[in-house]
């Protein structure tokens, strides 16, 4: 069983550009993924800005350095939801050795994950934000909260936000708009399990 390792998020600058180019070809026309989160598009665009940012940076001054930085991180924050979206729509060694995301070795078989429970969606202490509580969950060690507006149809679009926690908090929504939200637990190995969607409050 294989899991993506998050290592990459200590690539130096020139490795980390090398690494996101070749992702991001990996997965172009790739028939284990034809759609990710978030768009190839997406990371095509943070790349560019990325690769522009090195580029001025080598001609010195810390805005310039500080820009480059903060291009990085945004990269890899990207990175980082593009694995998990992978991960949950095809977990197999098959399709992730697709991908160009380093991976980890054969672990032993490990305890079947329970199916995550929301226990309560309310209203954050900003505007426009949730909070998602679920039940602990013996074995899990992500969680990638997903949330979208009502009405919920076969049509509808998730937006996610992975966290290690408990209680995800979910930011720049709508006032006055209700969301429907759900959870996906990953535990070891390729073990990932999704909540049954749970309908919001009114959002503040």
């Amino acid at each position: 069983m294989k899991r993506i390792l998050f290592k990459f998020r200590r690539y130096a600058d020139m490795v980390m550009l090398v690494f996101s180019k070749t992702v991001l070809q990996n997965l172009t026309s790739n028939t284990f993924y034809p759609a990710t989160t978030p768009t190839l598009a997406t990371i095509q665009t943070a790349i560019n800005a990325y690769d522009d940012a090195l580029a001025t940076a080598k001609e010195g001054g810390k805005g310039n350095i500080a820009a480059k930085n903060a291009r990085k991180q945004e990269l890899i924050d990207l990175l980082v939801e593009l694995a998990y979206d992978l991960m949950k729509t095809d977990s197999s060694v098959e399709a992730l050795s697709t991908t160009a995301f380093p991976l980890s070795k054969d672990q032993q078989p490990s305890p079947p994950l329970g199916v995550p429970v929301i226990k309560k969606v309310e209203n954050g202490e900003s505007i426009g934000q949730l909070i998602v509580t679920v039940q602990s969950l013996p074995g899990a060690r992500t969680y990638l909260y997903e949330y979208t507006p009502e009405p919920l149809t076969l049509d509808s679009v998730w937006a996610s936000h992975s966290n290690t926690s408990i209680k995800g908090i979910l930011s720049g929504l709508v006032s006055g708009k209700k969301y429907w939200c759900r959870v996906t637990a990953f535990g070891k190995g390729d073990q990932a399990e999704v909540s049954d969607p749970a309908l919001s409050r009114i959002v503040q």
